[in-house]
């Protein structure tokens, strides 16, 4: 039997049985007739393999978009699936403002495909919203969720993939004769109902006009499922174009060096060299580390500058750092008590976006923050070699999520930054908590993590604790700008360990 006739004509018998089943004990037990009951005994009999199949085709496609919700729009969960995941690897690159994904591994491709973001949404999480899309990508980074059209292209060449479909047909089959079992005996139940009422076996109107709605909303709910499964259908079948249109053309593949030509190449090679395991990462502070400038500051002066915080200026954040530095980052987040979360967010983005240099407040100028292009490409390149990236900050996490993501594309799953507190009611309730500063910064990813970093990086003595925190041969990366602490760490602490300065651009 072919494959296709077999996923289709078992639920449609399972679904019909107890129907035929039910019409036959009616008739028997309710005609006389011989000749109605030779019809309906006989009739259904030779009725099956006329409508098996198209109702079996029905009941599947009604199972398909059940089964598609259950998994959230996902693949089924299988080691060959989870293969096929562990390494293609992608991520969203802010140099390429596309995903890049690994498939290298993959025969006849063998390299790195760079892939818009709505093509890869229509691609690889082709039942999602292009909004739920984004959030989800922001929030917990780039995955590829509905790998079906993917792992098809990888077996179908393979003369063992007839064989592989016939065997899922069986198990999609009989899945959905659950279901079709199900269906069938409420249809059944419903009819014999229905009949007997007609018959005048019974005269309870209420359970009669109970099995009628059933009956029809059962009817409607799977007309409607057909509906469903024909748009995801439309949807399945351009994943597969799309994927096989862009793995087809040489000018999406990406030259994963063009990461390397800005890197110093001592990092480069020492990079190269790592021994991974498991689930190695990175760890970076975020201001004038993987920033140039410090975005929590840019942040404050601006709310300052509004007037959307009091009883606390920018001078008097200035005199506070010198006293006590983690006491000033305290500070800023307890300012912030009271205010909207959608002001936080809308003045970081517009930070974020503004092509001035400074935030002036009086003859203050606080410079506004970009990307290290050096850190950004750093970034990239650790990326490709599957190590995570996860940033640990004293700055607002709110903030530091927002620019992580815009310019270096690390969601905000992956940010480590001072939490502002509860939201009530739309804005936010400040809680004391321990800052990322300092000895914090290795806290708080001993709460994410029993393993150490394969690299880091920090601008400032208080980043000491973060670089210590490394594995014996990993790699540390410094950006401060003080000379005499980058000797000093170099001669006295690091002297014999991969330690290595990244300019100010």
């Amino acid at each position: 039997m072919d494959h296709q006739a077999f996923r289709f004509y078992i639920p449609g018998i399972v679904f019909l049985i107890p129907i035929y089943f039910v019409a036959c004990w009616i008739a028997i037990n309710n005609y006389t007739d011989s000749d109605i009951r030779a019809f309906v005994l006989v009739g259904g009999i030779t009725t099956f393999p006329a409508i098996a199949l198209p109702v079996g085709w029905w009941i599947y496609n009604a199972y398909r978009v059940w089964w598609l919700k259950w998994t959230k729009g996902g693949y089924e969960n299988k080691d060959f699936v989870k293969l096929i995941r562990k390494d293609t690897k992608p991520f969203y690159s802010p140099l390429t403002d596309s995903i890049l994904i690994d498939f290298s591994h993959i025969k006849d491709i063998e390299s790195w495909i760079t892939i818009e973001l709505d093509l890869f949404r229509k691609t690889f999480h082709p039942f999602s919203s292009k909004s739920k899309f984004m959030v989800e990508l922001e929030q917990k980074g780039v995955h590829p969720k509905f790998t079906e059209p993917l792992s098809d292209f990888i077996l179908w060449k393979d003369r063992g993939y007839d064989y592989a479909r016939s065997i899922a047909s069986v198990r999609y089959g009989l899945e959905s004769s659950v279901f079709a079992f199900f269906l069938g005996g409420l249809y059944a139940l419903g009819l014999r109902t229905i009949w007997l009422y007609q018959l005048h076996q019974t005269n309870n109107f209420y359970i009669f006009i109970f099995w009628t709605i059933i009956l029809i909303i059962l009817t409607v709910a799977i007309i409607v499922t057909l509906i469903i499964r024909w748009r995801y259908a439309d949807k399945e079948y351009d994943a597969r174009l799309i994927l096989t249109t862009l793995t087809s053309m040489s000018s999406n593949y990406f030259d994963t060096k063009l990461f390397t030509e800005n890197i110093p190449k001592e990092i480069v090679e020492k990079i190269n060299q790592l021994k991974l395991k498991g689930k190695p990462y990175a760890a970076f502070d975020l201001d004038n580390t993987l920033l140039i400038d410090d975005i929590g500051e840019a942040v404050f002066a601006a709310l300052v500058k509004k007037k959307l915080v009091r009883d606390f200026n920018w001078r008097d954040y200035l005199n506070l750092i010198e006293q006590n530095r983690e006491a000033a980052y305290k500070k800023v987040i307890e300012v912030m008590n009271g205010l909207e979360l959608k002001k936080l967010k809308q003045i970081t983005h517009e930070i974020i976006k503004s092509e001035d240099r400074h935030i002036e407040i009086g003859d203050d100028k606080i410079p506004i923050p970009k990307p290290n292009s050096i850190m950004q490409a750093l970034v990239s390149l650790l990326k490709t070699k599957g190590i995570d990236i996860y940033v640990v900050t004293a700055s607002n996490k709110i903030s530091a999520e927002i620019i992580c993501w815009k310019h270096f594309g690390i969601p905000a799953s992956n940010v480590l930054g001072a939490n502002v507190g509860t939201i009530s009611h739309g804005r936010i309730s400040y809680g004391s908590s321990e800052i990322p500063y300092g000895e914090g910064k290795v806290n708080a990813l001993r709460t994410r993590f029993n393993s150490k970093p394969v690299l880091t990086g920090g601008d400032g003595m208080w980043d000491k604790f973060l670089l210590d925190h490394t594995i014996s041969d990993g790699i540390r990366v410094w950006l401060g700008q003080n000379k005499n602490e980058y000797q000093k760490l170099k001669d006295e602490y690091y002297k014999d360990l991969n330690f290595y300065h990244i300019p100010k651009q």
